[in-house]
């Protein structure tokens, strides 16, 4: 069984598919309306069931971005390690865009650094973390010994839940 633990909500900012233009080519930001909608941030390690309780959200209403998006093509997941800030920019402007839109969005990524997710602080006053700690077999067939570099990365949010502002 998956424990997904809710671990922060604080005050803590479409492109296509690969193929077209990257996401850092994009330079304006759009504007988030003054009442912003929820962001959920889930964190995890491969396997531990992020997918899965976005999938949750997306069924009552919330928008899913992950990185691992950017490389599927035509339903086949297609990693390219030398794209991946290309993935993660493209992931973060998805998010900003449908935030702008007022729609509520869902980000399921492994973060395991809590620096990862300092790029969505600045996109809405709304923000929820949580973590998914469940250990299944990964859809990405990610290999053990590179499961082991990931948790060895893993930063904790601590006791309180509170993960750093990158400003403070």
């Amino acid at each position: 069984m998956t424990t997904f633990s809710p671990v922060q909500q604080s005050q803590i900012g479409t492109f296509g598919a690969p193929g077209q233009p990257d996401a850092a080519s994009y330079r304006r930001e759009p504007t988030l309306p003054s009442n912003s909608p929820e962001l959920v941030l889930i964190r995890g390690l491969p396997g531990s069931g992020k997918s899965t309780m976005a999938r949750v959200l997306v069924a009552v209403g919330y928008e899913h971005y992950e990185a691992d998006m950017y490389f599927e093509q035509g339903g086949v997941y297609r990693y390219d390690s030398a794209r991946i800030r290309d993935a993660h920019t493209w992931c973060q402007a998805n998010t900003r865009r449908a935030l702008v839109a007022g729609r509520r969005v869902v980000v399921s990524n492994t973060f395991t650094r809590l620096q990862e997710m300092a790029p969505y602080w600045s996109m809405t006053s709304n923000l929820r973390i949580l973590e998914a700690t469940g250990r299944w077999s990964n859809v990405h067939e990610v290999p053990p010994e590179r499961l082991q570099q990931m948790a060895e990365r893993w930063e904790s949010l601590g006791a309180t839940g509170a993960a750093r502002h990158p400003s403070g």
